[in-house]
């Protein structure tokens, strides 16, 4: 991605924070889902096409603060079937989310952590671990409920490559 398609997103939080005006978060203990669909722009093992259209991801996590939580969770990276072959994915992952509320609604998150990931293709199985890095806005319904969007990018080590597979969600958060 290129560094200019991020200046809008930095104009907004500086905007946000310049007019301070926070939202009020639930600390502690929250769990979710999403549904979305998965997108793999490069080949892998040979295998390229366009992803599943549904997957899914469950999530849970401990907002520590109004600005930071960790989180965990598995996902499904849905399957591709094309002329170049068949495959399909899952991920386990572990994130650290930044948080910065907007106003006492909307909240945009960035995340960076660690998948693994495993892969079944039609020319073999592979799993590895790396990078996972994501954007996203929440938007609270209440103040336990809130409606998430997101992106994330899987960049791990399998086939000898380091493929990238994308994710866009939309699902629920639920504070306890």
């Amino acid at each position: 991605m290129n560094v200019r398609n991020y200046k809008p997103l930095v104009a907004g939080a500086l905007v946000a924070i310049s007019l301070g005006s926070f939202a009020a978060t639930t600390e502690g203990p929250y769990a979710g889902a999403s549904l979305g669909v998965t997108q793999y722009p490069d080949s892998i093992n040979g295998v390229a096409g366009d992803g599943s259209p549904v997957v899914g991801k469950v999530f849970g996590g401990y907002q520590f603060t109004p600005n930071f939580a960790l989180e965990a969770g598995a996902a499904s990276l849905g399957g591709v079937s094309s002329a170049s072959g068949d495959m399909n994915g899952h991920s386990v992952f572990l994130d650290a989310v930044g948080i910065l509320p907007l106003n006492d609604k909307w909240s945009l998150l960035g995340r960076v952590g660690w998948a693994q990931v495993d892969l079944n293709t039609s020319l073999g199985d592979d799993s590895g671990t790396g990078l996972k890095i994501g954007l996203g806005a929440e938007y609270a319904l209440t103040n336990k409920v809130a409606v998430r969007g997101e992106w994330e990018r899987y960049q791990v080590n399998v086939f000898n490559d380091k493929p990238n597979v994308d994710q866009y969600t939309v699902g629920l958060k639920v504070a306890f």
